[in-house]
């Protein structure tokens, strides 16, 4: 049986056995929530996104719905937009934000505070700690682990120039991205890399290499004892 209290959940939402709701939760009627998953206080999930002020990019008239996995936790004041799956066993932090057409593996933390914009794919076992900001268009491969207060662009003419294709960064398995770290757009971070604290990565870091600066420069290999455990590829 579901579990809820004062929640609103609006017609055509899909609420699976065992969901548990928090106080004024709200799920919008494109939503599905799977078995197991407790959504805490004041949550909103499948928000619509809209368009204001000077807002260049266009939006898709017609997203699938948010679908949200077994067995999840979704915090306090978290807002998950339609268009976005999360997989199963995953945690959104307390106020964290996941824009639309977003795709979200299993076993994944999300951090208290975390922005993800638009088209971001996260896959199994990534972690995301708190207060972190990504922008669009980027892929965070299998066990990865980015700290608190990570920043990411997609532009790097921060909107000054017409009709740049926005990519984001693309970090490989097992690489670490350490406190403050600023990754600018269309950079690789190879797989088991290490960024360091504050670094700002304006160039590809190699496989199992250490980036570290402003800006970032290769600090030798990463020893073995600091190789993170990576699952081999399914």
């Amino acid at each position: 049986m579901t579990e809820t209290t004062n929640a609103i959940v609006y017609p055509g939402a899909i609420i699976e056995e065992g969901v548990r709701l928090g106080n004024g939760v709200v799920i919008h009627a494109n939503v599905r929530v799977g078995r197991g998953t407790t959504v805490h206080d004041n949550a909103v999930l499948g928000r619509v996104p809209q368009v204001a002020g000077i807002i260049q990019r266009p939006l898709k008239k017609e997203l699938s719905r948010l679908d949200i996995g077994d067995n999840c936790v979704i915090g306090a004041c978290a807002v998950l937009y339609v268009g976005t799956t999360i997989g199963n066993d995953t945690l959104i932090g307390d106020l964290a934000s996941i824009r639309e057409e977003c795709k979200i593996g299993n076993h994944v933390v999300i951090g208290r505070g975390v922005m993800l914009n638009y088209s971001i794919e996260v896959r199994d076992r990534a972690r995301i700690m708190d207060a972190s900001h990504f922008g669009g268009d980027i892929v965070v491969e299998e066990d990865v682990f980015v700290g608190p207060h990570v920043s990411t662009a997609n532009d790097n003419t921060i909107g000054l120039t017409a009709g740049v294709t926005r990519r984001g960064p693309h970090i490989c398995r097992g690489a670490s991205i350490g406190i403050g770290a600023i990754l600018l757009a269309g950079v690789t971070i190879g797989e088991q890399a290490i960024v360091g604290a504050g670094a700002l990565v304006v160039h590809d870091v190699p496989p199992r290499k250490i980036a570290m600066g402003v800006p970032a420069k290769i600090d030798g290999d990463v020893p073995n004892e600091l190789l993170r455990p990576i699952q081999a590829a399914k």
